[in-house]
């Protein structure tokens, strides 16, 4: 009976101590088990298709063979958390394509994802581990700390100052597009300081709209004088950037096949814009010769001159403000660009019809001109060649 109670009380201590004995839970993961799980990223691993030209989920039975195996990273989600990752063999850590540190066999690696918001200023990130084939033993997690110290003062954590091995590289289109932003500024500058009252007047919405006959910006300027060259020369090279800029977005309303040099590199694409650039300069002196040739047939010949600078005064403000847009939109979130192939083009009939209206309303202002004759001759010089671009375009 003795025995029997001896017995009883050491069981009764064994399941007290073990009770009183540190479990893991389930939910606790990272160095020392020191955080909360939050979220575990092992079902979203994704590969880079070179047939889809994008990222597709990752498949065990296709894709084990991939050493590169990447996550999109929600940063503004998971604000407060920090990124925990994990890997029982070397790999290198990539973020947005760079390469930034080694991750050693069993180590982790931590890193606070307020810091890589403030860092890239992305909703999301793209991470990529490079090294072995697959996921297996590949970790990635979003942890919260279980006290409230700082990632970087937990023993094992690695603060994100030490990832920043290189700065993020802008492309070569992007110096390419801020040099010429530079250019078109010093153009204006130029332009307004050789002819300050002519170059306001120019841009002046209540000269364009102007019925008086005495107006002398279309009495005496005429396409081959100093200021209206500059403006020709603004509208063409926003004219020709705005096609390397459809190009380079994948977004060629017009082929530019044989027309532009196969490299992306910032002399090639100077080049292929001072060609674009002389190439629609030229094509502003052929159609006002067609002008003249329409409106001496017509008995007009006092409306081609009106006409031009009319056209070019609506094309400067037009494809001024779309160039300045574009840049800077593209430049805060390209993505939008993905599918703006078709609205571009619609948006450029928009213009051109709109323009015809505008011409047809404001350049027979001295009313001496029969009205069908002057359509007839706008749709001679305006309304056929944008049936030919667009049919050249579709």
């Amino acid at each position: 009976m003795k025995e029997t109670r001896h017995l009883i009380t050491l069981c009764f201590f064994l399941l007290f101590g073990l009770a009183l004995s540190p479990v893991r839970a389930d939910n606790e993961v990272g160095p020392g088990d020191s955080y909360y799980l939050v979220y575990d990223y092992k079902y979203d691993w994704l590969v880079y298709s070179p047939q889809y030209k994008n990222y597709i989920p990752f498949s065990r039975g296709i894709h084990e063979s991939e050493l590169s195996t990447s996550l999109q990273i929600d940063l503004l989600k998971n604000r407060r958390y920090d990124l925990l990752i994990s890997s029982s063999k070397e790999n290198y850590l990539f973020v947005e394509g760079a390469l930034q540190r080694k991750i050693e066999p069993g180590s982790w690696l931590t890193l606070d994802i307020d810091s890589l918001y403030q860092a890239y200023r992305k909703e999301e990130l793209l991470i990529s581990l490079y090294g072995t084939s697959g996921v297996e033993g590949k970790t990635v997690l979003i942890g919260h700390a279980k006290n409230s110290i700082a990632t970087s003062a937990q023993p094992n954590a690695t603060p994100f100052s030490i990832i920043n091995i290189k700065p993020i590289q802008t492309s070569p289109f992007e110096d390419f597009s801020i040099l010429l932003i530079l250019f078109m500024l010093l153009l204006i500058l130029f332009t307004n300081s050789s002819a300050p009252s002519l170059f306001r007047r120019f841009l002046s919405v209540s000269d364009f709209v102007d019925r008086n006959e005495r107006n002398d910006l279309y009495r005496f300027s005429r396409p081959y004088t100093g200021i209206m060259l500059l403006n020709a020369l603004m509208v063409s090279t926003c004219m020709g950037y705005l096609i390397l800029f459809m190009a380079h977005n994948d977004l060629e309303i017009i082929p530019t096949s044989g027309l532009l040099s196969d490299g992306d590199q910032l002399p090639e694409l100077l080049l292929d814009q001072l060609k674009l650039s002389g190439i629609f300069l030229l094509l502003f002196f052929l159609k006002y010769l067609l002008m003249r040739i329409v409106g001496g047939v017509l008995n007009i010949e006092k409306v081609p001159n009106i006409h031009y600078i009319k056209a070019l005064q609506v094309s400067y403000l037009f494809y001024g403000l779309l160039t300045v847009l574009l840049f800077a939109v593209s430049l805060q979130n390209p993505h939008w660009l993905e599918q703006l192939s078709i609205s571009l083009l619609y948006v450029f009939i928009f213009y051109y019809l709109i323009r015809f209206v505008l011409l047809y309303l404001f350049t027979n202002y001295t009313g001496q001109v029969i009205n069908l004759y002057l359509f007839s001759y706008l749709c001679v010089v305006e309304i056929i060649p944008l049936i030919i671009g667009v049919k050249f375009a579709i």
